[in-house]
């Protein structure tokens, strides 16, 4: 029988005979628990395996966990998509409804303002290529590991790792579902999706023949498929 290779040092804290290891702590519990009671499945998987993917990619940037704030790493993937799923939707982008709950997660677990303020940054930049990466760490990883769940740069994750994800956290056609949640939520209205944004893209390439947005395409071709 082959023996699973090993994780890189900077990982080796992800998986514990096998099985996948979460941060430990009652903060991240309860923000899990709080995506679990927002978001169905198919996006908490996202949600949890982009947190995993990022940090590959502080491992891939020479990262230990030492190097930036776990924490608000974990509250900012886990909660990075709630804004699609709330009961009381507002004239805003999914983005920043997100941020909102999650900044205001924050503060009520006593972490500091400024924790709050990252976590804000990075749930909503999440979609904003070319400037999230260019602030805090827990920011720049959010995103990475986001899209790296999209096939972004996926092939950095080590193939032991990658069997753990797709065993425990199944994808459940996550691209074509978030992509009909975001379009569903941009519905009527323009402030909820700017021309120049991923919702605004995402509503017109769906309103286009053949109706598969680019997003979906490039997923299909990445690592993970849809």
């Amino acid at each position: 029988m082959t023996t699973p290779a090993a994780l890189p040092p900077a990982l080796d804290d992800l998986l514990d005979g096998g099985r996948l290891v979460l941060p430990p702590g009652d903060v991240p519990r309860a923000a899990l628990a709080l995506a679990r009671d927002l978001e169905p499945d198919y996006l908490l998987h996202h949600s949890v395996r982009s947190w995993v993917l990022a940090r590959v990619a502080a491992a891939e940037r020479g990262w230990r966990p030492a190097d930036f704030d776990d924490v608000a790493l974990f509250v900012a993937c886990v909660l990075h998509d709630t804004g699609l799923h709330l009961a009381s939707r507002g004239d805003r982008r999914f983005e920043v409804e997100g941020a909102d709950l999650a900044r205001s997660f924050v503060i009520s677990q006593g972490l500091p303002t400024s924790t709050a303020d990252t976590v804000w940054d990075a749930v909503a930049l999440h979609t904003s290529v070319g400037i999230a990466e260019h602030k805090q760490a827990e920011v720049a990883l959010a995103r990475a590991g986001i899209a790296m769940d999209f096939g972004s740069g996926a092939d950095a994750v080590p193939d032991t790792l990658a069997a753990v994800l797709t065993t425990e956290l199944p994808r459940l056609d996550l691209t074509r579902r978030i992509v009909d949640a975001i379009v569903e939520h941009a519905a009527g209205s323009d402030v909820r999706a700017p021309a120049a944004s991923l919702p605004g893209l995402l509503v017109r390439e769906r309103r286009e023949p053949p109706h598969v947005t680019s997003m979906e395409r490039a997923a299909a071709a990445g690592r993970w498929g849809v």
